[in-house]
């Protein structure tokens, strides 16, 4: 890698061309809606369409488009794999996260009995929830909950610590929360359920999109995350150890040649996938550090460099917009907010208004063509513990590598029109 220039949104946001997108009037709109879903870049879209036309067909045919078709998978898992820092067909696609952990969770029950524990946090999206949930009372295993510590929407460290014992067979947590921003010691985790004997399965759905995973440092037995975070198409994506991917798989047809992969597979996304994280690479070799690549090389290396460079803008502009949300009077921002502990969270921003509901806010936002969502975005258990149900949850505002600090000075001065005006 070269030495980088300085991070340039302006040019980043020329490759997406739904940033253009105007209101009636010609005001733009402020994709501020991230954590749901990100826009894409020219090339996601033109490497989706260009499968239809150099590559629709099934996989294993001996013609043109089915080894076609098979360049373009090969292509995908080597992708992924460099994204997460990944061994050798270690990632498997599916059709997004969720479909992917009910399937891992109904896998890993083979190995367990009536009685073993299962730990989640109170953080969790539904997602890293409900399936081991259901799990517990299909099978008669007990779950355990980890509290969020409401002052500063952290895990509880030390609860989730005291319920781990020789009954734990699964630690399943987030690595971020998609409700307010936290990341969590994902490590530190991982690490204490393998002192007890248990598996480990991470939720990077949210940590994916803001900073560098590197599932082989952090010992991670499952690990699933989503593409469509990340600039992508709507897919999901699983990482396991290949010893256990071996060991668990099992819910297959008899001919498929992959124990995780069921069916026929959106080749046309595994595509887009690609030129997803292709993008997270030329980030890094435009703008990111050099030395922020290291250990890794290649295009693994670029991708952390990359999403270094990603997580300091994010930081700039979500410090940006902390400071003024905490300016403006009835407003209360979630989560962790002092600027020393930046790092231990991303720029997904949540927060109340004294003034106004979460739905008016976001509905006065939309009106003016700045998008964010309000409620709990399935994060049932997180919204709960800070009760926040009753009224209506949060108001979400998700800043990723394209947003700007025009588009958050834009936020701020509608809030504050709000505000004055109740």
């Amino acid at each position: 890698m070269s030495p980088r220039r300085p991070y340039d949104v302006a040019a980043i946001r020329a490759l997406f061309p739904a940033l253009a997108r105007t209101l009636p009037d010609g005001r733009p709109l402020a994709f501020l809606d991230g954590p749901a879903g990100t826009q894409v870049p020219q090339a996601v879209i033109d490497a989706y369409r260009d499968f239809f036309v150099q590559a629709n067909a099934n996989s294993g045919g001996d013609f043109p488009t089915s080894r076609a078709q098979a360049a373009v998978e090969d292509a995908a898992h080597r992708a992924a794999e460099d994204l997460l820092n990944a061994p050798k067909e270690t990632v498997k696609f599916g059709a997004n996260m969720t479909t992917l952990n009910f399937q891992l969770s109904r896998s890993l029950a083979r190995s367990m009995k009536p009685g073993d524990e299962v730990v989640v946090t109170l953080l969790d999206h539904d997602a890293n929830y409900n399936p081991w949930r259901l799990l517990a009372e299909d099978h008669g295993f007990l779950l355990r909950e980890a509290r969020v510590r409401a002052e500063d929407g952290t895990v509880d460290m030390d609860h989730l610590r005291s319920l781990l014992g020789p009954r734990t067979k699964i630690v399943a947590t987030g690595m971020s929360s998609n409700a307010i921003g936290t990341i969590n010691p994902s490590a530190e985790i991982v690490a204490a359920a393998h002192e007890v004997g248990a598996l480990s399965v991470l939720d990077a759905v949210c940590s994916a999109p803001h900073y560098p995973i590197d599932v082989q440092a952090l010992n991670a037995d499952f690990l699933l995350c989503s593409p469509y975070k990340f600039y992508g198409p709507h897919a999901g994506l699983l990482y396991g150890r290949l010893e256990l991917l071996e060991r668990y798989g099992r819910y297959k047809v008899r001919p498929a040649h992959d124990q995780w992969e069921t069916g026929t597979a959106s080749y046309e996304s595994q595509a887009a996938t690609t030129a997803a994280i292709d993008y997270l690479a030329w980030v890094g070799r435009e703008f990111g550090d050099p030395a922020d690549a290291a250990p890794l090389s290649g295009r693994r290396g670029e991708i952390r460099a990359g999403l270094k460079a990603i997580t300091a803008y994010e930081r700039t502009i979500a410090r940006r917009l902390i400071d003024g949300l905490q300016a403006i009077p009835g407003v209360k921002v979630w989560g962790i907010t002092a600027p020393e502990r930046a790092a231990e969270r991303t720029s997904i921003v949540s927060f109340n208004a004294a003034f106004a509901t979460p739905d008016t806010i976001a509905a006065h936002l939309g009106a003016e063509g700045i998008q964010v969502w309000s409620g709990d975005f399935y994060a049932v258990n997180a919204i709960e513990s800070l009760n926040l149900t009753a009224s209506g949850g949060v108001v979400r505002v998700g800043l990723m590598s394209y947003n700007t600090a025009e588009e958050v000075d834009r936020l701020l001065a509608s809030l504050t029109t709000l505000a004055t005006s109740r």
